[in-house]
């Protein structure tokens, strides 16, 4: 299997009810036209669960089906998600997060510090496209981030699932039913892939 590079996305999840999101960037021509929208709504609807999830100064991976998540929260509260199917390298996908929050947290300094004034895509930046088109290929990615090799001292946590990255004893498919990020559609389509255990759009 090819390695496959899904998505990067930057959020604030400190002062706010539920993340905000501030950018994002995604890949899903390998899906099929129809599930393209579907697709699109579960990274989003994964990548904002996981980003709330995650603690400050933490980094945190999740194994969902054949795809992994990779988070990097700040103590400032920008947190940055990648998806990845699990081809993809794992130091990579954490390395991409960590240089895309300084990349971001230096380009955009002072631009995502009122919570209150966020709404989701605030900050265009088009640049981030352009990184996860380079970061498709993560062995030439990885000769680009040698210098940061060296990931600062900060606890990284392993995770089986993503039911287990909620708390208070949610589930995932609760969460499904009550997210504003998926349509009915979407939603419909879920409940249908779980009722014949087949990994919803590939992507859960």
């Amino acid at each position: 299997m090819a390695e496959k590079m899904f998505s990067i996305m930057l959020f604030m999840a400190k002062g706010v009810e539920k993340p905000v999101i501030l950018t994002s960037a995604m890949d899903v021509n390998s899906f099929s036209f129809m599930q393209r929208s579907s697709v699109k709504q579960f990274i989003t609807f994964i990548s904002r669960t996981v980003a709330g999830a995650t603690k400050p100064e933490t980094r945190q991976q999740v194994v969902e089906k054949e795809n992994r998540v990779y988070a990097h929260a700040r103590s400032d509260g920008l947190v940055c998600v990648v998806i990845t199917n699990d081809a993809y390298p794992e130091r990579v996908a954490f390395t991409v997060c960590s240089a895309t929050l300084v990349e971001f947290g230096e380009k955009f300094a002072g631009q995502y510090n009122t919570p209150s004034s966020l709404v989701d895509n605030c900050i265009q930046w088009p640049d981030l496209q352009k990184t996860l088109e380079k970061y498709q290929k993560p062995a030439e990615a990885d000769q680009i981030l040698k210098i940061q090799r060296d990931l600062e001292d900060i606890q990284t946590i392993m995770l089986q699932n993503l039911d287990k990255v909620l708390e208070r004893g949610e589930k995932i498919g609760d969460l499904v039913e009550k997210s504003t990020d998926l349509t009915e559609t979407s939603k419909t389509f879920y409940k249908t892939a779980k009722k014949t255990n087949k990994g919803c759009c590939l992507i859960m």
